[in-house]
């Protein structure tokens, strides 16, 4: 208890005696976020750039209702430091003495003669440090901000006593003024995907960026962009229709959110069921046809699948599937070019379902 006075004494020393020699700024800057991660980047600037930093204690809070950072957080996993761990510097360390607090320590030994790391001016930027948060709730506000009145806080220059002075420290609250009030999506008949989402308030947005992924993979992809419309500030609802054959049984969308400034957010994800509900046996494409026309159907588990070709008098012309297919949406092109014109019958097996249906071959 007694080093722990002494501590705050020292901290009160510099504060009380220290020449505010230069003047220092701070930012938060959004490297990610969605459902599972928050990663924020600490900048600083100072008011001149060629002051170099010393020993070194920032003081954050954050709110545990939407993210959440480990009590004894790992080094390169919940927190990785850019400029501030090697050189004339003892091992900085990012430690969480409260359930809501976050303690930035960088240290440097005390002389006179050490020599920190020159600090950029404004209006550059220097990275110190990003911090990894798990998400709690996607759908919250994940808000850090700069606790400049701790006791505790302090900037130093290299020699140690020199205290900077501090100015602008931007707190950061929802990066973008956009409401998402929800954000669904649902398997059509045509093996399409519709994405609808509703938004409450859009202030300042750009438009919507629609990424998709697979459940068995972590890799994102865009896959269409759809324009900001109608009175930002009052209930808009957008939809986007996502008409690739899909191969995988789940599919995983999300939404990136961007701003007209180019900064932006992700929405939370979500996952669509793209097995058919139903045995199906679609028209042929385009009807009527030539020389060839395609085919779709859909089987709801894996099953011994025949799709063959008659004429009118019940002649077999052709058989397209003989063979065990898994669950899902097929699709076949049928070519006549050696078959005269008339009207056919296509007729699908399919355990117990049995379908049959007509095209026309116009040469």
């Amino acid at each position: 208890m007694k080093q722990f006075y002494a501590l705050v004494g020292i901290i009160l020393f510099f504060f009380t005696f220290s020449t505010f020699a230069t003047t220092i700024n701070g930012r938060f800057t959004i490297l990610q976020m969605d459902s599972l991660k928050f990663s924020v980047l600490i900048q600083i600037n100072t008011n001149s750039g060629v002051d170099d930093l010393g020993g070194t204690t920032m003081v954050f809070g954050f709110d545990t209702t939407a993210i959440s950072f480990n009590e004894n957080p790992i080094v390169n996993v919940d927190y990785v430091f850019n400029n501030f761990s090697e050189g004339n510097y003892s091992p900085a360390t990012v430690t969480r003495p409260m359930k809501n607090k976050i303690w930035v320590n960088i240290d440097l030994p005390f002389s006179n003669n050490n020599n920190g790391t020159i600090v950029a001016g404004s209006p550059e930027w220097t990275d110190v440090v990003i911090l990894n948060f798990n998400m709690v709730n996607s759908n919250g506000m994940a808000i850090m901000n700069w606790l400049t009145t701790s006791p505790f806080w302090g900037i130093f220059d290299a020699d140690n006593s020199s205290l900077w002075q501090t100015g602008q420290f931007e707190d950061l609250f929802d990066p973008l003024p956009v409401e998402l009030l929800s954000f669904t999506g649902s398997l059509l008949s045509d093996n399409n995907i519709l994405l609808d989402w509703k938004t409450a308030s859009s202030l300042n947005n750009y438009g919507f960026e629609v990424q998709k992924s697979y459940k068995d993979s972590e890799e994102w992809k865009a896959i269409g962009f759809v324009e900001k419309y109608g009175d930002p500030s009052a209930l808009v609802e957008y939809n986007f229709t996502d008409n690739t054959i899909h191969s995988y049984s789940m599919v995983r969308y999300r939404l990136k959110i961007i701003d007209n400034d180019g900064s932006f957010q992700y929405s939370s994800v979500i996952e669509v069921n793209t097995l058919p509900i139903s045995y199906e046996l679609s028209q042929n494409y385009p009807n009527p046809f030539n020389p060839s026309t395609k085919i779709r159907f859909a089987i709801i588990k894996a099953s011994d699948i025949n799709l063959s070709i008659y004429n009118v008098v019940g002649e077999l012309v052709a058989t397209l599937v003989n063979e065990h297919l898994n669950a899902g949406y097929h699709e076949y092109e049928f070519n006549a070019s050696n078959i005269s014109s008339g009207i056919y019958i296509y007729r699908i097996l399919a355990d117990d379902f049995v379908e049959t249906k007509k095209m026309v071959l116009m040469k």
